[in-house]
């Protein structure tokens, strides 16, 4: 079931305030005496649509999206069971199980997945799947760099000039691996936490949410489930950070109960804005660089 928005052919998403298309307020004032219908937590605004459950008005501030996408009321929301992924629940399953199947659900059910998510979540239980992601993500590619230093190592004449054994060749290449395997997980927890509060403070001046900036690191971390592509040699790196993307604007819109257009703000614009800025950097240093060759 869907919401018309009153003043265009749009359909809102139940909870946002505003039409994502238009830009028109969903909260109209009533006017004493008219006779509409009032919202029953909210008197002050007249009812965009009746619950679905109990049949009590609401108004654009407490409706929301039931499990199966019917329209209810935010008290009644609170009393329905929210989701969990296999994550939430990784004592009971194990952890490596837990893992392996948040990441298909995310990766391949990603909208059944976050619409029925439970929002809050324990910055431990996030950071953790972080972590996890990061260190699958580099796995495979560290190993075989660590192989290829194996099997192939420096000529024996380089390695006589620099006095460096193929013994010790090979155990700088099994230290580089094993530093890989813990520096780029730190990083990528670091990375999340930042990318986070960045995103939140976004989500904020937009006024797309009203919930804790732990909302939105759990749907940052879990995002971050097409890293377990990085199984896949080298090009896992590469595809993995436009999927999670893609699945951070899902989650931030589910989540934070936004519209798709706040829900992509939040998650693109810094990103956007560090490429133009990265750019802009390096077509300078080219134009400085070809400038004083002339």
């Amino acid at each position: 079931m869907r919401i018309p928005c009153p003043y265009c052919p749009a359909f809102i998403i139940p909870g946002a305030e505003s039409c994502g298309m238009c830009g028109a307020s969903l909260l109209t004032e009533a006017v004493p005496g008219s006779g509409d219908a009032v919202c029953a937590v909210h008197p002050e605004y007249r009812s965009l649509r009746a619950c679905g459950r109990c049949g009590s008005f609401a108004c654009a501030k407490c409706l929301r999206q039931g499990p199966g996408g019917e329209i209810v009321c935010a008290a009644c929301q609170e009393r329905m069971p929210m989701g969990e992924v296999a994550w939430d629940r990784r004592q009971e399953v194990g952890t490596v199980r837990a893992f392996w199947e948040t990441c298909m659900d995310v990766m391949f059910r990603p909208g059944p997945t976050f619409e029925r998510l439970q929002p809050g979540g324990t910055v431990g239980s996030s950071l953790g799947f972080a972590l996890l992601c990061n260190a699958v993500a580099y796995f495979t590619t560290a190993l075989i760099y660590m192989a290829f230093m194996a099997v192939f190592p420096m000529p024996d004449d380089t390695m006589r000039s620099d006095n460096v054994s193929p013994a010790a060749f090979r155990a700088l290449g099994v230290g580089m691996f094993a530093a890989m395997m813990v520096i780029a997980p730190i990083m990528g927890v670091l990375i999340t936490l930042f990318i986070s509060a960045v995103d939140h403070l976004l989500l904020k001046l937009v006024g797309a949410s009203e919930h804790p900036y732990e909302v939105t690191l759990r749907g940052n971390a879990l995002s971050q489930a097409p890293y377990l592509l990085g199984l896949i040699p080298f090009c896992g790196m590469y595809v993995a950070p436009l999927w999670g993307l893609a699945l951070r604007v899902m989650a931030y819109r589910s989540l934070h109960s936004t519209s798709w257009g706040k829900a992509a703000f939040g998650a693109l614009a810094a990103p956007i804005l560090f490429c133009f800025v990265c750019g802009g950097f390096y077509a300078a240093m080219i134009m400085a660089s070809s400038a004083f060759s002339r």
